[in-house]
């Protein structure tokens, strides 16, 4: 892919093979690189394809989803953040669907309606300020849904024992702020929201199906990632949305 090549200064020396393994793509994004450079592609991206949709069903399903991880929280008696970033992250589903509701309103042509909805999304996270409640909540998700499936996530975290537990572990690694995030962590987010996850890598690894969905025949807005080595950006298979993405997200 030509952006990415000039973007990262690629060339086919660097990888051995460039970037040809990237043609399944048409665009991508590069997202501001702060050690939270994965939980905004992720849901950037998710929200991104949500906004293209007509219908609200992605929005309720969500939501439904995220009720089920509020029971875990309450089941695992901690006090956090979560109840307030869980109010603020419900406030910005709710900017999702009255930014698809006016775009319809304000606009005649499909296109338009697309823009202004992408350009709502993109003033929202181009701010630090504007997203840190949800950047905050997301890793909250990713530690009480750990926690919640002990059996499954223990074995894939060293160190554990009786005097460092799951949960010492999870708010030492995965709820302070611009902590980098692990493939532990890049599935726990990506099952607890059911958003089927792809990671795709720069020097041409193969590709990793983090999460590929509950079950099959149940359609999925999905998320595809580049990861460079220590960083992630978002990825646009063809037939992306008919704006521009070059432009980067904080």
């Amino acid at each position: 892919m030509t952006e990415v090549r000039k973007y990262y200064l690629v060339s086919d020396l660097a990888t051995g093979q460039g970037v040809d393994h990237l043609d399944a793509y048409s665009k991508f994004r590069p997202v501001t690189g702060d050690g939270e450079c994965f939980y905004r592609s992720f849901i950037f991206s998710y929200l991104e394809q949500v906004l293209d949709r007509h219908d609200t069903h992605e929005e309720h399903r969500l939501l439904d989803a995220l009720k089920r991880v509020s029971v875990q929280h309450a089941d695992l008696r901690w006090t956090s953040e979560f109840p307030r970033s869980y109010r603020v992250f419900k406030k910005l589903i709710k900017k999702v669907k009255r930014w698809k509701r006016h775009g319809r309103w304000k606009w005649n042509s499909i296109a338009s309606t697309s823009s202004y909805r992408k350009e709502k999304l993109l003033e929202f996270f181009r701010s630090y300020d504007t997203t840190e409640d949800i950047l905050t909540f997301l890793r909250l998700v990713v530690a009480i849904w750990i926690c919640s499936h002990g059996k499954q996530y223990e074995p894939r975290i060293p160190g554990l024992d009786r005097r460092y537990s799951l949960k010492d572990w999870c708010f030492q690694h995965v709820t302070p702020s611009r902590q980098y995030a692990d493939h532990v962590m890049m599935t726990a987010l990506a099952e607890a929201l059911e958003v089927p996850l792809r990671v795709e890598q720069l020097n041409g690894g193969p590709a990793q199906d983090i999460y590929t969905g509950p079950g099959p025949g149940i359609p999925h807005v999905s998320v595809t990632l580049l990861y460079t080595g220590n960083h992630y950006d978002v990825l646009y298979p063809h037939a992306p949305p008919t704006e521009s993405s070059s432009q980067q997200i904080s």
